[in-house]
Formats: structure tokens, sequence, C-alpha cells
């Protein structure tokens, strides 16, 4: 895939311009016209042959019971998109066919022609009154197929809101009736299951059991955290003191005797559910508390006993009481040793009966949680037929209410229809219609017509525009020429610019001229070959006033006539055609022998010459570079008109010695556009200063058009083509200062130059 280069340009997109579709409609106006004649004949022609068709209608409305209607606002309830589906379904068409076929079918050429069309709509403002509309050409089977159509679909509708009504209902009560007896079994299973596992006992034991579950689950956990601590201690006790011991051993009991949260009864103590077994006693503390209180007065007497044993240690230290003193401080120590020594012991006991307490316990929590599971489970099941019964019951509510509801709203949205206008037929039939099939025969021809001639301009391949000129062929446009078509100049050559009323002659070919001098001497050149592609484009008319337009300027022209076999400007100049251009070719001699004057100031011509049957070989014989060596010097401007192209060779022969430059001239709507380019292929080896446009038909309604095309000239084709002339308006050969009074013409055609000008602007 090839990628453009970076900097490479964007394609710009041409905009449309409308002017140019405008142009094609003006300037193909035949076609556009023939095709609009041809479909409005036809339309009126089926108008008058169409057959008739008639339209029948009837008004049907929709209602509901006044004393079933619910109050508030009353919306859009009627179903009208059923009963249009209904009325305009095949099945009930065919049943109306089947019932008319009898009475009606000798009337018509098949069945097929029986089933007529049915349309439904709603009045405006009035969503309860229908309008069905049959068409054919029949009126009397109109209303008849109308009447047998609202009929059976009267029959149909009550009976299909019969069936639906009748069909819910019998569905609700069956289902009504299943659920009345499975909610009796339901009542006799959950009957039957509390008989036989005794529900009521079974709910006042499990209440039971989960508090005597909750207190031993309460009492393990205060001797599991009193064993705990016991454990935790015993490291730390090994030579404390029996006091210590006995503190901690009380601080221990207290703190296992800790009640959890929620454990407690209704009176706030969760052991008074406990067996009296289970139950804490006091014995053992009071027994510490009074071995405490033995403790507390060995203790004081051992202080007071080492306090005597300082006083006398003060007085005498060999007092006699000393000894005895010391042997009752020893003995109370000991003493003391040995209560800690018992007390600890108590501990590791209490240990020990605590691990045992702990172990039956547990034994005693499993059992009751058994059997605690078991009274759960059959609850649970109690439960669960419970529930179902109460899901069966609520079920049965549900579908009850339901029934009724629906009963109630069908009574509410029962709908029912009368006919409110029995079937009519119009006097006149709808169709044809002849304004609608003008209307249309009229867009169709328009339509069709303007395709046509865009079709035709599009596949027409004749050089026609600017663009034309110099994008397709790839050559400078230098100017264009009016169609003269009022004067009949294109049936004879003369110099249309010299004769009276030629202004816009001079102005078209004065602009010509301006733009050619400008090219020569851009390349440097005098002498100036016209040619074309074929005959009859114009090339002669060209040369002769384009010749007389360059002597206008006082400047000495020559004009060559070297269309050697059909040579006609001698003519047009009132000069003898011999001796002339053959002449000078045979006798090898110079232009300058054989020059006439002519009654154009500054302009000389010389004429064809003497008939000859070999002018290419004269051509190619002769040296064209020494026939116009000694005039070139004596004139500013040498213009030869030569032989088409296409024709004969001549042409391609003069313009490839290499001198002057040639000058194209082409017809518009006349040449092709691949002949335009075959011949400038032709002339590959010659300097082609540019083209020239003939004969563009601004005079014609398509002027608009050409408006778009050649915006320069569009003034002078005007100015020449109706009579305007600059002597009306103060020139030295006309009057001065006289006003014409303005003509209803005039007028006209200044509004055309205004719309021009405003809607098709030039450049």
């Amino acid at each position: 895939m090839v990628m453009p280069p970076p900097n490479a340009q964007p394609e710009k997109i041409q905009p449309i311009d409308i002017r140019q579709y405008v142009g094609i409609i003006f300037f193909r106006w035949q076609i556009i016209a023939v095709c609009f004649l041809y479909f409005l004949l036809a339309g009126v022609l089926y108008v008058h042959l169409a057959p008739k068709k008639y339209r029948t209608y009837a008004k049907v409305t929709l209602y509901r019971d006044p004393l079933l209607s619910l109050g508030g606002k009353d919306g859009y309830w009627t179903s009208f998109t059923l009963h249009k589906y209904m009325l305009q379904n095949r099945i009930l068409i065919d049943r109306v066919v089947e019932r008319l076929r009898d009475e009606w079918e000798d009337r018509f050429t098949n069945i097929k022609k029986m089933r007529l069309p049915v349309e439904v709509s709603q009045m405006r403002g009035m969503v309860r009154l229908l309008t069905v509309t049959v068409k054919s050409g029949k009126q009397a089977y109109n209303e008849a197929f109308l009447s047998a159509l609202i009929e059976l679909h009267r029959a149909e509708w009550e009976n299909m809101q019969r069936q639906s009504r009748d069909s819910a209902g019998d569905m609700l009560e069956t289902e009504l009736t299943r659920l009345e007896q499975q909610i009796k079994e339901a009542e006799d299973d959950k009957l039957e299951y509390q008989r036989l596992h005794d529900i009521a006992r079974v709910t006042a034991r499990s209440t039971m059991e989960s508090r005597y579950l909750e207190a031993l689950m309460s009492r393990r956990s205060q001797l599991s955290t009193e064993l705990m601590l016991l454990e935790a201690q015993f490291p730390v006790l090994k030579n404390a003191g029996a006091a210590i011991i006995s503190d901690v051993g009380q601080l221990t009991r207290e703190t296992g005797a800790i009640h959890g949260d929620g454990l407690e009864d209704e009176d706030g103590d969760a052991a008074s559910v406990l067996p009296k077994a289970l139950q804490p006693t006091d014995d053992i503390e009071t027994e510490g508390r009074e071995l405490g209180g033995g403790w507390q007065r060995l203790t004081a007497q051992l202080a007071k006993l080492e306090q005597q044993e300082q006083q006398l240690i003060s007085v005498n230290v060999e007092h006699p009481g000393l000894i005895g003193v010391r042997t009752k401080i020893r003995q109370l120590k000991e003493q003391l040793e040995l209560a800690a020594h018992l007390e600890l012991a108590r501990l590791e006991d209490r240990h020990k009966a605590l691990t045992i307490q702990i172990n039956a316990v547990e034994a005693a929590e499993y059992k009751w949680q058994a059997k605690n599971l078991l009274a759960s489970q059959r609850k649970s099941e109690y439960n669960r037929i419970a529930s179902v019964v109460k899901r069966y019951e609520s079920n049965y509510s549900t579908l009850y209410s339901r029934l009724h509801n629906m009963r109630v709203a069908e009574e509410l949205k029962a709908e029912h229809f009368t006919v409110t206008e029995t079937p009519i037929s119009g006097t006149r039939p709808f169709w044809p219609d002849p304004l609608k099939i003008l209307l249309l025969a009229l867009a169709a021809g328009v339509g069709s017509g303007f395709g046509l001639a865009l079709l035709m301009h599009m596949l027409d391949n004749k050089v026609q525009s600017i663009k034309d000129v110099e994008e397709e062929l790839g050559v400078p446009f230098l100017g264009g020429v009016p169609y003269w078509v009022h004067s009949g100049l294109e049936a004879m050559i003369r110099p249309i610019v010299t004769e009276e009323h030629s202004a816009g002659a001079v102005e078209a070919y004065r602009a010509l001229r301006t733009t050619i001098v400008a090219a020569l001497e851009k390349a440097n050149e005098k002498i100036l070959f016209v040619t074309s592609a074929d005959s009859r484009e114009g090339k002669t008319l060209t040369s002769l006033n384009m010749a007389i337009m360059m002597a206008q300027m006082d400047k000495k022209v020559l004009l060559v006539d070297m269309d050697l076999r059909r040579g006609r400007l001698h003519r047009s100049l009132g000069v003898d055609r011999t001796p002339g251009v053959t002449d000078a070719l045979k006798e090898g001699l110079s232009l300058r022998e054989y020059l006439s004057g002519t009654r154009i100031e500054n302009l000389d011509i010389v004429p064809t010459g003497s008939n000859v049957d070999d002018a290419a070989e004269l051509l190619q014989s002769t040296g064209i570079t020494n026939l116009f060596a000694e005039v070139k010097g004596d004139y500013d401007y040498i213009i030869v008109d030569t032989s088409p192209v296409l024709r004969v060779t001549d042409t391609v022969i003069l313009a490839s010695q290499g001198i002057g430059v040639v000058l194209y001239i082409a017809r518009v709507n006349h040449t092709p556009k691949p002949l335009i380019r075959y011949s400038l292929g032709m002339l590959s080896d010659a300097h082609v200063l540019g083209l020239v446009m003939n004969s563009i038909e601004m005079h014609k309604i398509s002027s608009l058009y050409y408006t778009y095309q050649y915006p320069n000239y569009a003034y002078y084709s005007n100015a020449y083509a109706y009579g305007y002339n600059y002597y009306y308006y103060g020139d030295s050969h006309g009057e001065k200062g006289r006003r014409r009074k303005p003509t209803l013409r005039n007028q006209m055609e200044r509004a055309g130059e205004w719309l021009k000008k405003t809607l098709l602007p030039v450049d």
C-alpha cells in the first residue's frame, strides 16, 4: 500500500453548486417538457380509463357498563389495537367471503376479488369511536361485506371475552380445590405428629433441660477457672507462708465463683438451678476463715515474742528469760511452717478434687445435651409441618382474593360495542383522484425529465465549459465567442465587428483580443496559426474578426488564408482569390509578392490562390520558413487561417515547422472531446497557445447555465443578441442627451439582469 507523503495536502472536496443544476434544467428544458407532457397524458388517460372505486364506511362505538365503571379519570382503556387486528384478520375476512359467496360469486371474476382490504381508524379526539372502511368498485357489495364483517367480529369478540373470563376462573377454582386438599392433609400430619411425640410435654422438658444445661455449663466454667488459677499459682506458693497460701486459696475460690452474663436464674443466681449435691457449701470457707484467724494469732504471738526478745536484749543480753522467749519464737515459726505446708497440701488436694468435679460435670453436660438435641429435633420437625400448613393457607388466601378481584375486574372491564352508523357508501368514487394523479404525473414527469437531462449531460462528451478545456483537454483557455443567432452570422463569414450596431460583437472580440495579444507577447511570437478539429467550428470567422480587432490597435496585421482547399477570406474582404498562397508555394516566392490591401486600415491579406490537388505535397516540398521570412518584419501580427486538423494534414505540416504558435478553435456543444484530444495529439510538435470556445449559446434561456460556465461573456452576448448599442448611451454616433422611455420589455430585461446578478453572481 502506497502511503501519501507527510506534507501532502488532503484532497479538497468540491462544494455542490446549485447553479449548475439550474443551468442544466434551463438548457435541456425540452427533455423535461417532453417527459412532463407524456406523464401528464398518461395521467389524464388513467383518470378517464381506470376503473372507479367507491369507499364504504361504518362507525362503531366501544363502551362499558356505566353502572360498573370505576370513579376517577377515565383513561384510554379501549383495546383499539386488538379490534383493528381482528377486523383485518385474514381468517375473519375469509369467513365473511364464505357467507357472501352464494349471493355475490357470479358478479366477480374470481374469489380473490371478493376479499376487500379493511381499514380501521380512530376518530380524532374520540378514542372510543372507530371507523371501519372498505373499498371496491361495487357499492352494494361493500355495504354487505362491511355488515357481515362487523356482525362476525361482534360474535367473535364476545366469545373471546367469555372464554377468557371462564378459562381464568376455572383455572383458579381448580387450584383452590387442590390447595384445600393439601391444607387438610398437612393439618392431619401436624395433629398426628403432635399426638405421637407428645409435643407439649417435649416442649416443657426441653425448656427445663435447657436451663439445667446452662447451669452445668456455668458451673463447669467456674471449676475450670479455679483449676486454671491453681495451676498458675503453685510455682509461686512453694516458699510462701500459711497466711499467704490461705488468702490465695480464698481468692481463687472467690474468683471461680464469679457468674457469667446471662447465666443467672430468674432470681439472679445461676447455681440455684443445680442439684443440691452440685451446689457449693460454706464449710470449706468457714474452715479457711478459722484457720486464717489462728494464723493471725500465731503471727501476733510471734510478733509479741520478738518484741520481748528485743526488749530483753536491750536490757541484758544474757537475761535468763531470753532463752525461753527464743524457744517459743522457734516453736511458733515451726508451727507456721507446718501450717503453710498443710495449707499448700490442702490446695493440691483441692486441685485434684476440682479435676474430678470437672470431669463429672462434663459427663452430666453431655447427657443433658443429647436429651436437649432430641427435643429440639422433634420441635423443629413440628414447626416445619406447621409452616407447611401456614404456607398452604397463605397461598389459598392469595388465590381466593385474586379470583374475587379477577371476577370483579372482568365485570368492570367487560367491553361491548355497537354500530353507531350503518355502512354508508360515498356517491362519488374516491379513485381515481384527478388531483392526486395529476400531481403524481407532474412530479414523475419533472423528476424523470430532470433525471434524463442530468444523465444526458453526464453522458455528453462534447466540450461545454472552461473546466472541460483546462482539466480534461489540458490546454489553456483563452476566451469565448457568443453565438450570433439573431443576425445569421454563422451562415456567412464576414467582418461583423465593423457592422452597424455591433457593440456586443466588438466587446466580445475585444476581450478575446486582449487575452490573445497578452499570450503572444508572453510567448514572444507574432505568427498565429488558427485551426480546429473539424469544419464548421468557426475558425475562419474568428480569424477574420480577430485580425480586424488587432488592426484597430494601430498595429500592422497580415491575414493569410492557408486553408488551401476551402479558402473563403477573400470573399469576406472583397478581394480576388488569385494570385495567393498556392502561387507563392509553386513559384517559391515570399508572401510579400501577393499582398492585397483591404478596406480595413492596417490590415492586409494574402488569399488562398489558385486551386491545387496536391496541397500537402506542396507544403512538404516548400520551405515554410522562407515563405514568412520577408513579411515577418513588416507586420506586428500575422494571423494564418489553416485547414481543420482531422480533415487534411496541412495544419500539422505547418505547425511542425517551428514557426509561430497555434490557436485552437472549438465549437461549444458541437465538437466531441475525444476528437479534440486526438487532434491536439497530432499537434504535439507545435506550441499550442490556447483554446477559444466558439458559439457559446448565451442568447438562449440556457444563458443561466452559460453565465455560470463563462461569466466574462454574458454581457457581450446579451448586448448583441437583443440589439443593445453603446450609441444609445451618449456615443458620438448616436443621439446625445435623449432619454428613452423604459418599456415593459426593458423593465423585464432589467429584472432578469438583476436576478442573474443576485442568484448567479459572476466572478
